[in-house]
């Protein structure tokens, strides 16, 4: 049922590859996992998505589907997960991950609050390269802080999507058997 729905609603693989801005790479988007709803690759896809979510800058989604490709893993998956960090939860995440960070290093430093930017054009215009320094000044604490925040979501976020997957499609199975068991009376 999930899966029709989401086949539904997803651009088959065929559209992808014939899109004349990614005809140059559709050998490469070819294999049948990349697009495949199967359980390995859809976990690992989201893996993925939780570790490059993570990339500060409009990146996140190409590079989770350039990863994607070589690991074999569920670009859709990759892409969508990424996501869960937006302009109200990125500065939230780099501030979990600096204080794990300073937990792990014993960093003393008090964390520097982010620059406060308005809705004006030069707060739109300076607001990536205020966000970058923001980053830069938190150091290798921050860098800490990431890969450890970043193990710790993909490893999670597989082991979820991997236990949800065949809770979901236990479930389905024993629905499915109860309802051809009482057919059958």
């Amino acid at each position: 049922m999930i899966r029709r729905k989401l086949r539904a609603t997803l651009p088959s693989p065929e559209s992808i590859r014939g899109h004349r801005w990614l005809q140059w790479c559709a050998p490469v988007l070819a294999h049948p996992r990349l697009w495949h709803l199967h359980r390995r690759a859809v976990a690992l896809g989201v893996a993925i998505g939780l570790v490059t979510g993570l990339i500060p800058g409009p990146i996140q989604m190409l590079m989770a589907a350039l990863i994607a490709i070589p690991l074999r893993a569920n670009i859709p998956a990759a892409i969508f997960t990424t996501l869960y960090t937006n302009p109200l939860t990125f500065v939230p995440l780099y501030i979990l991950a600096y204080n794990i960070g300073s937990l792990v290093t014993g960093d003393a430093t008090p964390l520097v609050v982010p620059p406060d930017m308005g809705f004006t054009w030069e707060a739109i215009r300076d607001l990536f390269p205020n966000l970058l320094h923001w980053i830069a000044s938190m150091g290798s604490t921050l860098l800490v802080g990431l890969a450890i925040q970043c193990t710790v979501f993909a490893v999670a976020g597989y082991a979820f999507t991997m236990i949800a997957w065949r809770a979901i499609v236990t479930w389905a199975w024993r629905t499915r058997h109860e309802r051809r068991a009482r057919a059958a009376r």
